[in-house]
Protein backbone atom coordinates (compact mmCIF):
# COMPACT_ATOMS: atom_id res chain seq x y z
CA UNK A 1 0.00 0.00 0.00
CA UNK A 2 1.31 3.31 -1.13
CA UNK A 3 0.54 5.46 2.43
CA UNK A 4 0.82 8.69 0.36
CA UNK A 5 -1.54 7.75 -1.90
CA UNK A 6 -3.73 6.63 0.35
CA UNK A 7 -3.35 9.85 2.79
CA UNK A 8 -4.47 11.78 -0.60
CA UNK A 9 -7.80 9.79 -1.11
CA UNK A 10 -8.82 10.26 2.46
CA UNK A 11 -7.99 13.92 2.74
CA UNK A 12 -10.70 14.41 -0.44
CA UNK A 13 -12.90 12.66 0.83
CA UNK A 14 -12.19 15.16 4.05
CA UNK A 15 -12.73 17.80 1.22
CA UNK A 16 -16.55 16.86 0.28
CA UNK A 17 -17.91 16.20 4.37
CA UNK A 18 -19.09 19.27 4.74
CA UNK A 19 -19.82 20.56 1.31
CA UNK A 20 -23.70 21.18 2.35
CA UNK A 21 -22.44 23.92 4.05
CA UNK A 22 -22.39 25.76 0.93
CA UNK A 23 -25.84 26.04 1.84
CA UNK A 24 -25.71 28.13 4.94
CA UNK A 25 -25.70 31.74 3.06
CA UNK A 26 -29.09 30.88 0.71
CA UNK A 27 -31.17 29.64 3.65
CA UNK A 28 -32.45 33.57 4.44
CA UNK A 29 -33.20 33.43 0.41
CA UNK A 30 -34.87 30.34 0.19
CA UNK A 31 -36.80 31.36 3.33
CA UNK A 32 -37.79 34.43 0.89
CA UNK A 33 -38.68 32.46 -2.18
CA UNK A 34 -41.50 30.03 0.42
CA UNK A 35 -42.64 32.96 3.17
CA UNK A 36 -45.89 30.44 3.59
CA UNK A 37 -43.58 27.41 4.99
CA UNK A 38 -42.65 27.68 9.01
CA UNK A 39 -39.06 29.25 9.52
CA UNK A 40 -37.65 25.71 10.85
CA UNK A 41 -38.17 24.11 7.34
CA UNK A 42 -36.15 26.66 5.24
CA UNK A 43 -33.46 26.09 8.31
CA UNK A 44 -34.04 22.10 7.82
CA UNK A 45 -32.38 22.67 3.83
CA UNK A 46 -29.30 22.91 6.15
CA UNK A 47 -29.57 20.89 8.99
CA UNK A 48 -31.51 17.71 7.57
CA UNK A 49 -28.26 16.28 5.85
CA UNK A 50 -27.18 15.93 9.84
CA UNK A 51 -30.14 14.01 10.66
CA UNK A 52 -29.99 11.66 8.18
CA UNK A 53 -26.52 10.67 9.28
CA UNK A 54 -28.38 9.62 12.99
CA UNK A 55 -29.36 5.98 10.85
CA UNK A 56 -26.89 6.31 8.02
CA UNK A 57 -23.85 6.30 10.39
CA UNK A 58 -24.42 3.00 12.43
CA UNK A 59 -25.22 1.20 9.10
CA UNK A 60 -22.04 2.80 8.16
CA UNK A 61 -20.40 1.16 11.07
CA UNK A 62 -22.19 -2.41 9.80
CA UNK A 63 -21.47 -2.23 6.39
CA UNK A 64 -17.44 -1.47 7.12
CA UNK A 65 -17.76 -5.46 7.97
CA UNK A 66 -19.06 -6.73 5.54
CA UNK A 67 -18.20 -4.53 2.21
CA UNK A 68 -14.87 -3.08 0.69
CA UNK A 69 -14.86 0.67 2.30
CA UNK A 70 -13.79 2.28 -1.47
CA UNK A 71 -17.14 0.93 -2.36
CA UNK A 72 -18.48 3.00 0.22
CA UNK A 73 -16.70 5.69 -0.12
CA UNK A 74 -17.98 5.89 -3.82
CA UNK A 75 -21.79 5.19 -3.57
CA UNK A 76 -21.23 8.44 -0.11
CA UNK A 77 -19.87 10.51 -3.35
CA UNK A 78 -22.98 9.72 -5.42
CA UNK A 79 -25.04 10.56 -2.86
CA UNK A 80 -23.28 13.90 -2.50
CA UNK A 81 -23.55 14.36 -6.63
CA UNK A 82 -27.22 13.74 -6.67
CA UNK A 83 -28.35 14.83 -3.97
CA UNK A 84 -26.53 17.98 -4.37
CA UNK A 85 -28.16 18.81 -8.05
CA UNK A 86 -31.64 17.55 -7.68
CA UNK A 87 -32.63 20.71 -6.03
CA UNK A 88 -31.38 22.34 -9.02
CA UNK A 89 -33.31 21.11 -11.60
CA UNK A 90 -36.50 20.81 -8.83
CA UNK A 91 -37.18 23.73 -6.98
CA UNK A 92 -40.62 24.64 -6.64
CA UNK A 93 -41.75 23.58 -3.43
CA UNK A 94 -38.96 23.20 -0.46
CA UNK A 95 -40.25 19.61 -0.07
CA UNK A 96 -37.84 19.27 -3.17
CA UNK A 97 -34.96 21.04 -1.27
CA UNK A 98 -35.62 19.11 1.26
CA UNK A 99 -35.76 15.91 -0.81
CA UNK A 100 -32.07 17.03 -2.27
CA UNK A 101 -30.52 17.55 1.34
CA UNK A 102 -32.03 14.06 2.75
CA UNK A 103 -30.20 12.26 -0.24
CA UNK A 104 -26.88 14.01 0.61
CA UNK A 105 -27.28 12.94 4.28
CA UNK A 106 -27.12 9.59 2.96
CA UNK A 107 -23.95 10.23 1.98
CA UNK A 108 -22.43 12.11 4.92
CA UNK A 109 -23.72 9.41 7.25
CA UNK A 110 -21.91 6.68 5.08
CA UNK A 111 -18.57 9.19 4.73
CA UNK A 112 -17.90 10.88 7.95
CA UNK A 113 -17.08 7.39 9.50
CA UNK A 114 -15.84 5.52 7.09
CA UNK A 115 -12.70 8.47 7.10
CA UNK A 116 -12.40 7.39 10.08
CA UNK A 117 -12.25 3.74 9.53
CA UNK A 118 -9.59 4.19 6.77
CA UNK A 119 -7.45 5.92 9.08
CA UNK A 120 -7.71 3.67 11.87
CA UNK A 121 -7.12 0.52 9.36
CA UNK A 122 -4.01 2.11 7.80
CA UNK A 123 -2.39 4.16 10.09
CA UNK A 124 -0.70 3.59 13.36
CA UNK A 125 -1.63 5.41 16.71
CA UNK A 126 1.27 7.95 16.18
CA UNK A 127 -0.26 8.86 12.77
CA UNK A 128 -3.81 8.95 14.24
CA UNK A 129 -3.30 13.14 15.75
CA UNK A 130 -1.50 14.14 12.95
CA UNK A 131 -3.97 12.87 10.34
CA UNK A 132 -7.35 13.96 12.17
CA UNK A 133 -5.79 17.44 12.08
CA UNK A 134 -5.37 17.08 8.54
CA UNK A 135 -8.64 15.83 8.46
CA UNK A 136 -9.94 18.81 9.73
CA UNK A 137 -8.10 21.10 7.81
CA UNK A 138 -8.86 19.47 4.15
CA UNK A 139 -12.62 19.26 5.53
CA UNK A 140 -12.51 23.36 6.43
CA UNK A 141 -10.63 23.30 3.39
CA UNK A 142 -12.75 21.57 1.48
CA UNK A 143 -16.01 23.48 2.74
CA UNK A 144 -14.68 26.83 1.96
CA UNK A 145 -14.18 26.14 -1.40
CA UNK A 146 -17.41 24.83 -2.04
CA UNK A 147 -19.11 27.69 0.00
CA UNK A 148 -17.05 30.19 -2.00
CA UNK A 149 -18.03 28.82 -5.11
CA UNK A 150 -21.14 28.47 -3.88
CA UNK A 151 -21.36 32.07 -3.30
CA UNK A 152 -20.67 33.53 -6.40
CA UNK A 153 -23.05 31.00 -8.27
CA UNK A 154 -25.95 32.58 -6.17
CA UNK A 155 -25.82 36.22 -7.23
CA UNK A 156 -27.08 34.12 -10.34
CA UNK A 157 -30.03 33.60 -7.95
CA UNK A 158 -29.77 30.46 -5.13
CA UNK A 159 -30.83 27.20 -7.18
CA UNK A 160 -27.82 28.06 -8.80
CA UNK A 161 -25.15 27.22 -5.30
CA UNK A 162 -26.32 24.10 -6.00
CA UNK A 163 -24.20 23.59 -9.20
CA UNK A 164 -21.26 23.33 -6.97
CA UNK A 165 -22.14 19.82 -5.91
CA UNK A 166 -20.45 19.38 -9.47
CA UNK A 167 -16.58 19.17 -7.88
CA UNK A 168 -17.83 15.60 -6.41
CA UNK A 169 -17.22 14.85 -9.84
CA UNK A 170 -13.24 15.41 -9.28
CA UNK A 171 -13.20 13.63 -5.83
CA UNK A 172 -14.17 10.82 -7.13
CA UNK A 173 -11.76 10.42 -9.94
CA UNK A 174 -9.32 10.95 -6.74
CA UNK A 175 -10.85 8.28 -4.63
CA UNK A 176 -10.97 5.72 -7.92
CA UNK A 177 -7.03 6.51 -8.28
CA UNK A 178 -5.61 7.01 -4.75
CA UNK A 179 -7.69 4.81 -2.27
CA UNK A 180 -6.71 1.11 -1.47
CA UNK A 181 -9.84 -1.17 -1.26
CA UNK A 182 -10.41 -0.70 2.61
CA UNK A 183 -11.07 -4.65 2.93
CA UNK A 184 -14.03 -5.74 5.61
CA UNK A 185 -12.74 -5.61 9.20
CA UNK A 186 -14.49 -7.95 11.80
CA UNK A 187 -14.17 -7.44 15.52
CA UNK A 188 -13.38 -10.85 17.11
CA UNK A 189 -13.61 -12.14 20.66
CA UNK A 190 -10.36 -12.61 22.60
CA UNK A 191 -11.65 -16.30 23.23
CA UNK A 192 -12.83 -19.07 21.05
CA UNK A 193 -16.84 -18.88 21.33
CA UNK A 194 -16.88 -15.29 23.08
CA UNK A 195 -19.45 -12.87 21.63
CA UNK A 196 -17.97 -9.36 21.19
CA UNK A 197 -19.86 -6.39 21.78
CA UNK A 198 -18.70 -3.71 19.01
CA UNK A 199 -20.03 -0.92 21.03
CA UNK A 200 -17.97 0.01 24.50
CA UNK A 201 -19.60 2.44 26.93
CA UNK A 202 -18.43 3.60 30.58
CA UNK A 203 -18.42 6.78 32.51
CA UNK A 204 -16.22 8.59 30.28
CA UNK A 205 -17.11 7.59 27.12
CA UNK A 206 -20.89 8.59 28.33
CA UNK A 207 -19.61 12.43 29.50
CA UNK A 208 -18.00 12.40 25.79
CA UNK A 209 -21.48 11.63 24.37
CA UNK A 210 -22.99 13.93 26.52
CA UNK A 211 -20.51 16.81 26.01
CA UNK A 212 -20.92 15.88 21.88
CA UNK A 213 -24.44 15.86 21.46
CA UNK A 214 -25.26 19.51 23.42
CA UNK A 215 -22.28 21.11 21.79
CA UNK A 216 -23.58 20.17 18.29
CA UNK A 217 -27.34 21.02 19.09
CA UNK A 218 -25.92 24.40 20.45
CA UNK A 219 -22.96 24.99 17.95
CA UNK A 220 -25.31 24.34 15.11
CA UNK A 221 -27.25 27.76 15.82
CA UNK A 222 -24.56 30.00 14.16
CA UNK A 223 -24.72 28.07 10.72
CA UNK A 224 -28.69 28.06 11.02
CA UNK A 225 -29.01 31.59 12.03
CA UNK A 226 -25.90 33.78 10.77
CA UNK A 227 -27.28 34.67 7.38
CA UNK A 228 -30.45 36.48 9.66
CA UNK A 229 -28.52 37.67 11.52
CA UNK A 230 -26.29 39.39 8.49
CA UNK A 231 -29.59 40.74 6.96
CA UNK A 232 -31.69 41.53 9.92
CA UNK A 233 -28.98 43.18 12.21
CA UNK A 234 -25.54 43.90 9.89
CA UNK A 235 -27.93 44.87 7.18
CA UNK A 236 -26.21 43.57 4.64
CA UNK A 237 -26.77 40.88 1.78
CA UNK A 238 -26.06 37.31 0.72
CA UNK A 239 -22.19 38.53 -0.26
CA UNK A 240 -21.64 38.99 3.17
CA UNK A 241 -23.54 36.17 4.16
CA UNK A 242 -21.30 33.93 2.38
CA UNK A 243 -18.25 36.12 3.56
CA UNK A 244 -19.29 35.23 7.55
CA UNK A 245 -19.67 31.48 6.61
CA UNK A 246 -16.40 31.60 4.48
CA UNK A 247 -13.78 33.04 7.23
CA UNK A 248 -16.08 30.82 9.65
CA UNK A 249 -14.52 27.66 7.49
CA UNK A 250 -10.75 29.27 7.68
CA UNK A 251 -10.92 29.44 11.37
CA UNK A 252 -11.68 25.83 11.29
CA UNK A 253 -8.44 25.29 8.81
CA UNK A 254 -6.59 27.43 11.63
CA UNK A 255 -8.26 24.77 14.40
CA UNK A 256 -7.01 21.67 11.95
CA UNK A 257 -3.28 23.04 11.94
CA UNK A 258 -3.17 23.59 15.45
CA UNK A 259 -4.93 20.20 16.47
CA UNK A 260 -1.91 18.19 17.38
CA UNK A 261 -0.27 21.00 18.99
CA UNK A 262 -3.46 21.48 21.27
CA UNK A 263 -4.35 17.76 21.87
CA UNK A 264 -0.45 17.54 22.67
CA UNK A 265 -0.62 20.30 25.27
CA UNK A 266 -4.04 20.05 27.29
CA UNK A 267 -4.11 16.34 26.60
CA UNK A 268 -7.53 14.94 27.58
CA UNK A 269 -8.55 18.83 28.32
CA UNK A 270 -9.01 19.67 24.48
CA UNK A 271 -12.40 19.73 24.85
CA UNK A 272 -12.55 21.96 27.57
CA UNK A 273 -10.25 24.77 26.43
CA UNK A 274 -11.84 25.15 22.63
CA UNK A 275 -15.55 25.43 24.34
CA UNK A 276 -13.86 27.98 26.32
CA UNK A 277 -12.91 30.03 22.90
CA UNK A 278 -16.23 29.10 20.86
CA UNK A 279 -18.26 30.82 24.11
CA UNK A 280 -16.28 34.12 23.82
CA UNK A 281 -17.39 33.66 20.45
CA UNK A 282 -21.31 33.14 20.81
CA UNK A 283 -20.32 36.37 23.39
CA UNK A 284 -19.26 38.65 21.13
CA UNK A 285 -21.74 38.01 18.65
CA UNK A 286 -24.26 39.20 21.15
CA UNK A 287 -22.79 42.25 23.16
CA UNK A 288 -21.56 43.87 19.90
CA UNK A 289 -23.33 44.50 16.34
CA UNK A 290 -20.27 45.04 13.56
CA UNK A 291 -19.52 43.56 10.70
CA UNK A 292 -15.82 42.82 12.20
CA UNK A 293 -16.84 41.73 15.47
CA UNK A 294 -19.06 39.18 13.28
CA UNK A 295 -16.17 38.12 11.87
CA UNK A 296 -14.05 37.42 14.43
CA UNK A 297 -16.97 35.37 15.95
CA UNK A 298 -17.46 33.59 13.03
CA UNK A 299 -13.51 32.65 12.87
CA UNK A 300 -14.07 31.60 16.76
CA UNK A 301 -16.98 29.62 16.55
CA UNK A 302 -15.31 28.04 13.26
CA UNK A 303 -12.36 27.25 14.78
CA UNK A 304 -13.95 25.70 17.09
CA UNK A 305 -16.00 23.48 15.51
CA UNK A 306 -12.92 21.86 13.54
CA UNK A 307 -10.73 21.16 16.60
CA UNK A 308 -14.11 19.45 18.57
CA UNK A 309 -15.36 17.42 15.17
CA UNK A 310 -11.66 15.80 15.69
CA UNK A 311 -11.58 15.76 19.34
CA UNK A 312 -14.38 13.74 20.25
CA UNK A 313 -12.65 10.79 17.63
CA UNK A 314 -9.19 11.37 18.83
CA UNK A 315 -10.46 10.99 22.49
CA UNK A 316 -12.90 7.92 21.65
CA UNK A 317 -9.93 6.38 19.66
CA UNK A 318 -7.50 6.67 22.97
CA UNK A 319 -10.35 5.44 25.05
CA UNK A 320 -11.92 2.58 23.52
CA UNK A 321 -10.44 -1.03 22.63
CA UNK A 322 -9.72 -1.26 19.14
CA UNK A 323 -12.16 -3.67 18.46
CA UNK A 324 -14.81 -1.35 19.86
CA UNK A 325 -13.14 1.78 18.28
CA UNK A 326 -14.93 1.68 15.03
CA UNK A 327 -18.49 1.01 16.25
CA UNK A 328 -18.51 3.45 19.05
CA UNK A 329 -17.20 6.24 16.72
CA UNK A 330 -20.16 5.70 14.65
CA UNK A 331 -22.64 5.68 17.18
CA UNK A 332 -20.81 8.93 18.40
CA UNK A 333 -20.56 10.31 15.33
CA UNK A 334 -24.66 9.55 14.68
CA UNK A 335 -25.59 11.19 18.15
CA UNK A 336 -23.67 14.50 17.49
CA UNK A 337 -25.25 14.94 14.11
CA UNK A 338 -28.54 13.84 15.70
CA UNK A 339 -28.01 16.83 18.10
CA UNK A 340 -27.11 18.87 14.59
CA UNK A 341 -30.44 18.13 13.15
CA UNK A 342 -32.56 18.89 16.02
CA UNK A 343 -30.92 22.55 16.41
CA UNK A 344 -33.23 24.71 15.45
CA UNK A 345 -35.97 22.88 17.04
CA UNK A 346 -33.92 23.50 20.59
CA UNK A 347 -32.42 26.85 20.00
CA UNK A 348 -35.91 28.04 18.87
CA UNK A 349 -37.24 27.00 21.58
CA UNK A 350 -34.44 27.90 24.20
CA UNK A 351 -33.64 31.30 23.44
CA UNK A 352 -37.18 32.04 23.29
CA UNK A 353 -36.62 33.23 27.02
CA UNK A 354 -34.37 36.31 25.83
CA UNK A 355 -36.22 36.77 22.61
CA UNK A 356 -37.03 35.69 19.28
CA UNK A 357 -33.77 37.38 17.23
CA UNK A 358 -30.61 35.79 15.96
CA UNK A 359 -28.68 37.95 18.66
CA UNK A 360 -31.08 36.36 21.55
CA UNK A 361 -30.41 32.75 20.26
CA UNK A 362 -26.60 33.56 19.93
CA UNK A 363 -26.69 34.84 24.05
CA UNK A 364 -28.42 31.46 24.75
CA UNK A 365 -25.76 29.49 22.48
CA UNK A 366 -22.44 31.24 24.71
CA UNK A 367 -24.63 30.73 27.94
CA UNK A 368 -25.36 26.80 27.05
CA UNK A 369 -22.22 25.70 25.52
CA UNK A 370 -20.22 27.66 28.99
CA UNK A 371 -21.83 25.26 31.24
CA UNK A 372 -20.62 22.70 29.27
CA UNK A 373 -17.13 24.01 29.09
CA UNK A 374 -17.43 23.81 32.92
CA UNK A 375 -18.81 20.14 32.94
CA UNK A 376 -16.21 18.57 30.49
CA UNK A 377 -13.23 20.19 32.95
CA UNK A 378 -14.77 18.69 35.83
CA UNK A 379 -15.23 15.12 34.41
CA UNK A 380 -11.16 15.44 32.85
CA UNK A 381 -10.05 16.53 36.12
CA UNK A 382 -8.80 13.06 37.07
CA UNK A 383 -8.84 11.45 33.69
CA UNK A 384 -5.88 10.06 31.96
CA UNK A 385 -5.68 9.21 28.74
CA UNK A 386 -5.33 5.19 27.90
CA UNK A 387 -2.35 5.75 25.55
Amino acid sequence: MNKTKTKIGILSLCAVALSYMSLSPIIASIAADFPQVNETLPQMVFTLPSFLFIACSPLCGIAMSYIDKKVIALGSLICYLVGGLFPFFFNSSIWQLLIGSAIIGVGTGLLMPLINGFIVQYFDIDERASLMGMNAIFTALGAMIFIFIGGQLARFGWRFTYLTFLLVLVIILIVLVCLPKGEPQKAEGSKAGEKTSAFEMNHYILGLFVIGIIYFIIQNSFNTNSSAYVVNILGEGPAMASMITLVNTIGGIAGGMTFKTIAMKFRNQIETVTMAVVTVGFFLTFFVHSNVIFIIGSILIGYGFAVMNAAGSYLLSLNTRPETNAFTVSIYLAITNFGAAISPIIVNMGAGLFGKDAPAKFLFSGIVIGIICLYSYILNLKIRIMK
